[in-house]
């Protein structure tokens, strides 16, 4: 008995590997790669239009309306995103809608504006301790301070990170400017970019127990707190801050019923953005910003939906289309029926990866069929009774080719 509890233990294990390998391997050797879709509105040809990879570098650029196109002619239907070889090839300045556009014109106001779903909060690893960069350093760059806040039920804790002790007289300073806008703890959110690879810092966003949102900053040792006109019944979820050259765009504003705002700035502006079939937690929202047709873009790895709008941010044109994936191609209906189960580590809602078992439906009998009689047809090449073999086959049964590689990598089970 126990002869056959270390065999099976042993088989259990080595058919989990061949579960996550031997899938992995077939793709390796036949799966061909295929790049999300990237959709655009052209302001030239006032529609839209997208490049697709089917796979072995087969690259479709195409429009909404079915016409297609080399890569130089769909670039230069883009000539907000590709102004730089625009101006190589001496196309600029372009003229739309009776308005002149020269490289530097575009090169400053175009941006993008980018939400990802693992950037939101529970869909990501979390250290609630945050920097208040100094946005006046009195130098060409920014620099990191050395000390941090923590945000506690009863007001901001500073700490030096220096000799990792409290700094009483700046939680001080700290709690005072809060008090003195107005702020009621706790704190239930606290966004900001924490990082000084930018061209200037904006602060950090905190969102207050009763959901009003003030805007801190700090310059040299004093902080400074605002409470912003944003509504507190708005129900804030997340804040993406991003700063760029371009001060009058300050981020992103999402709410828990997944309505998504422009915050511009200056007066911390609210501009309401098209969501219709956005779900935050599984796809990301991209605002392409450009003087003529700001679009927002967002999907998932089912379909990809577009809205472009006017300068003022109002929608004038709308695509939807199904993004293409492998499913259909022949590798994978054969690795359907190869691989009845397999093991992997997928994307979770954040950053962190899970492990996935995934049946692939009737497919995989052919796979498990297979299996079977090769094992039975080893048991008969080598006479061994059928009571001997059935625990064998109903692991075979249960996970297809990789039970047989354990069956013949195992010894010991007769």
């Amino acid at each position: 008995m126990m002869r056959f509890v270390t065999w099976f233990a042993q088989a259990l294990l080595v058919t989990a590997l061949a579960l996550i390998a031997l899938p992995r391997l077939y793709d390796m050797a036949f799966a061909p790669r295929v790049a999300p879709t990237y959709l655009f509105y052209s302001p030239v040809s006032q529609e839209f239009i997208y490049r697709e990879h089917h796979g072995n570098h087969d690259f479709v650029y195409a429009s909404e309306s079915g016409a297609t196109y080399d890569r130089p002619a769909f670039e230069k239907l883009l000539p907000f995103i590709y102004y730089k070889n625009m101006d190589i090839w001496g196309l600029l300045p372009i003229r739309i809608d009776g308005q002149s556009y020269g490289r530097d014109t575009i090169r400053d106001a175009r941006q993008v504006v980018e939400l990802k779903a693992r950037e939101l909060p529970g869909n990501r690893p979390e250290i609630p301790v945050y920097a208040l960069i100094d946005s006046d350093p009195g130098r060409a760059r920014l620099s990191f301070p050395e000390d941090v806040f923590v945000p506690r039920d009863s007001g901001l804790e500073v700490l030096n990170v220096d000799v990792n002790r409290p700094d009483p007289d700046l939680t001080d300073r700290f709690n005072a400017a809060l008090a003195g806008a107005g702020f009621a703890f706790p704190a239930r959110l606290v966004a900001g970019k924490q990082t000084i690879l930018k061209p200037w810092d904006a602060g950090v966003f905190l969102v207050d127990a009763t959901g009003a949102v003030f805007h801190l900053t700090r310059t040299g040792d004093t902080p400074h707190a605002v409470r912003t006109p944003i509504p507190a019944d708005l129900g804030i979820h997340h804040i993406k801050v991003t700063e760029s050259t371009r001060r009058e765009i300050l981020g992103l504003v999402l709410t828990g019923d997944a309505r998504l705002f422009l915050l511009t700035m200056p007066g911390y502006g609210l501009i309401e953005l098209p969501t219709d079939g956005y779900d935050p937690d599984r796809m990301n929202y991209k605002l392409l910003l450009n003087p003529v047709a700001p679009t927002a873009v967002y999907g998932d790895d089912k379909v990809v939906h577009g809205v472009a709008m006017t300068p003022d941010y109002a929608p004038r044109a709308e695509y939807a289309r199904d993004v293409p994936g492998t499913a259909d191609m022949a590798h994978a209906r054969i690795a359907r029926a190869l691989f009845p189960l397999t093991l992997s580590l997928q994307d979770g809602p954040g950053p962190y990866l899970r492990w996935h078992l995934a049946w692939s439906g009737w497919a995989g009998l052919i796979g498990i069929a297979l299996s079977l009689a090769a094992l039975f047809g080893l048991a008969r090449a080598r006479r061994a009774p059928l009571r001997q073999t059935l625990p064998a086959a109903a692991l075979v049964t249960l996970t297809g080719p990789a039970g047989l590689l354990a069956v013949l990598a195992v010894p010991g089970h007769r």
